[in-house]
């Protein structure tokens, strides 16, 4: 380095750095590497199933022995008693060999849309979001 150009090597320290904060990594999204399971063929079940094969997750139908780890789907309603009542949809992958929860997602139901295809695309995008900055699972 020249050592009559002490800006230059400024520069380039700075450039090195900055590179290190964009490159830095992240700790690794509790849904990489699992496929996900979504058993029921309800509409919603359905209309999900294609919203998250859409985002590049891996769907399966029914299970399947041997295979690599599998977050199962689990959905539920529960209405609040508060005037108004709020009905939510929750909606919860479990690791199906440890039924841990890797990711949840809750909403009003009647914020997540008014048909169950635009509600099925909420969860996707919600369970989408929880990989952002992260590889969608294989």
């Amino acid at each position: 380095m020249n050592r009559g150009n002490p800006g230059r090597a400024v520069v380039l320290a700075g450039c090195l750095l900055a590179a290190g904060c964009f490159g830095a990594s992240r700790p690794p999204s509790p849904l990489r590497g699992y496929r996900v399971l979504i058993e029921n063929h309800d509409s919603l079940s359905d209309y999900l199933a294609r919203a998250l094969a859409r985002k590049g997750f891996t769907v399966r139908r029914r299970v399947k022995g041997g295979s690599p780890p599998t977050a199962a789907l689990v959905t539920f309603t529960f209405r609040e008693l508060a005037e108004p009542p709020t009905v939510w949809l929750n909606a919860r992958l479990a690791d199906t060999r440890s039924g841990a929860i890797v990711a949840a997602v809750s909403g009003p139901l009647d914020a997540l849309g008014s048909s169950a295809a635009t509600r099925a695309q909420s969860l996707a995008d919600s369970f989408a979001a929880h990989l952002q900055g992260h590889d969608v699972p294989p």
